[in-house]
């Protein structure tokens, strides 16, 4: 399928994802990762989600998004534990869903979820979100550039190096 046609067949998505890092400002790779785990239930036919999410005001994906932030560390977790957590009602997506869900069948779901995510992420959203991706990493970075280039604001743009590259350099003199 061509790029145009696939970007138009997959217009509410990038509406989302638009709504999602320009409107309500979170981060890049999170917002994938939202995409990737809300286009994934709907190729297991929970269909209507994104386009319900975008009918709504800021507040209601804002609130879908965090449920979903929640649903991916969960399905991070081999084990489900916690009495309280496996009762909790995913109350916006399960609004969308017209259902009741809870963050336990979600994880019910983890071994089909691991394998559409990353599926999700790398044939779906790279092809429709790759040109507004960096638009919304451009604007990131322009909203926190320190952070986005591992700079700690607190040390005056002094970079935080990781602790093996520090190591590796320390030792050296520079040579010209």
């Amino acid at each position: 399928m061509a790029i145009e046609c696939l970007e138009m067949f997959h217009g509410i998505d990038r509406t989302a994802f638009r709504m999602l890092t320009q409107v309500l400002h979170r981060k890049v790779k999170q917002s994938l990762m939202v995409m990737a785990f809300l286009l994934s239930l709907e190729t297991m036919g929970l269909n209507g989600i994104v386009q319900t999410a975008i009918k709504n005001e800021g507040w209601f994906m804002n609130s879908l998004a965090d449920e979903c932030v929640i649903c991916l560390q969960c399905l991070l977790s081999q084990e489900f534990s916690g009495v309280v957590e496996k009762s909790r009602k995913l109350e916006t997506l399960g609004h969308v869903l017209k259902i009741d869900l809870t963050l336990y069948q979600v994880h019910r779901m983890r071994s089909v979820l691991l394998t559409l995510i990353p599926d999700t992420l790398s044939t779906i959203c790279a092809r429709i979100l790759g040109d507004i991706t960096m638009d919304a990493m451009w604007l990131e970075y322009q909203r926190t550039p320190k952070e986005l280039l591992g700079f700690n604001t607190q040390d005056q743009c002094i970079s935080v190096a990781p602790e093996a590259l520090s190591r590796h350099n320390n030792g050296r003199g520079m040579h010209m």
